[in-house]
């Protein structure tokens, strides 16, 4: 498998995963085991300790949340170098991301309006389920689209919450 070149903030490093299911970063290897539950969402087991990931793409760059840390990641493979260096009107055109309701629950406001820039990290809405308030917050930056739901309204999981473009 093609060697991948990620950057961390200032940092670079390599990896890449081999075939028996481990990944290879920067000389080491480690056993890893990723299993996808859902279109963003990703368990992680890495060298026998557990984590819980969400995990978004915008062009080359990944917003990483990892058990409640965000991490932005910028990977560039050997393949994708090249386009990478004249894609200026490929990020222009991006595609919208659907933010999806992670639970059911009711919505109890929406802190965004359509047209407010986000970062990662912003909070969106209040999301209530079983007497819990939980804070909906962006996993990419942008600007909110569309709004589908209102303060009051009950959400299914998985239901699409809003669009950011």
């Amino acid at each position: 498998m093609a060697t991948v070149i990620s950057s961390f903030g200032s940092k670079q490093f390599r990896w890449s995963f081999e075939g028996d299911g481990s990944i290879s970063l920067d000389g080491n290897i480690y056993q890893a085991d990723l299993q996808k539950i859902s279109p963003e969402r990703y368990t992680l087991l890495l060298n026998g300790r557990s984590y819980q990931a969400v995990i978004n793409r915008n062009g080359f760059i990944y917003t990483v949340i990892i058990n409640g840390k965000i991490y932005k990641i910028e990977v560039e493979s050997s393949r994708n170098k090249a386009a990478n260096l004249g894609s200026n009107a490929a990020q222009k055109r991006r595609p919208n991301v659907e933010l999806r309701s992670p639970m059911s629950g009711m919505v109890v406001r929406c802190e965004v309006k359509e047209g407010t820039r986000i970062t990662v990290g912003d909070g969106l809405l209040i999301l209530e389920a079983m007497k819990m308030e939980n804070e909906i917050r962006a996993t990419v930056n942008g600007t909110v689209k569309k709004i589908l739901v209102h303060d009051g309204q009950v959400v299914d999981k998985g239901e699409l919450l809003l669009i950011i473009g």
